[in-house]
């Protein structure tokens, strides 16, 4: 889902704000959620919109960390170039550490230069991220014990 250069984020987000291929509706239309990349909190506005906005980030759980991406501006006309992917996870064994550095990267990066509006979503978002990595790597250790 790239931006034309022809087209303006208003004008696309007027298109695309009813119906698209992302969008996940509940209680008879009321509630809308969004399923497409680069939308932090998974909600059908402009504000969080991978489709409608030049600029987003993404963050996808990994086994030993997570992946965050961003919109390049390159992408516009290159969609192979369109996303930067960082990685960030460190070992297993030390992953408990590193919350902190994945923090501040996140915040860096998205809050830093990129899109300041977004920073405590993906925060957020990384912090509901390592809780889950963590309880399933609790249950796959109580697991292997038994």
């Amino acid at each position: 889902a790239t931006m034309s250069a022809s087209v303006t984020p208003d004008l696309l987000w007027m298109l695309t704000r009813a119906n698209n291929s992302f969008l996940v509706k509940r209680d008879g239309g009321r509630t809308q959620f969004c399923k497409e990349q680069f939308n932090l909190k998974n909600q059908n506005s402009f504000k969080f919109s991978g489709i409608a906005n030049s600029k987003g980030c993404d963050l996808q759980p990994t086994e030993n960390g997570a992946i965050l991406t961003i919109k390049s501006q390159k992408g516009k006309t290159k969609p192979a170039q369109l996303c930067k992917v960082t990685k960030m996870a460190r070992g297993a064994e030390r992953f408990d550490n590193d919350f902190t550095k994945v923090a501040k990267c996140i915040k860096n990066t998205v809050g830093g230069y990129y899109r300041p509006d977004l920073t405590k979503h993906a925060l957020a978002r990384w912090t509901k991220l390592h809780k889950s990595i963590k309880k399933a790597k609790s249950k796959g250790a109580a697991a292997a014990k038994k």
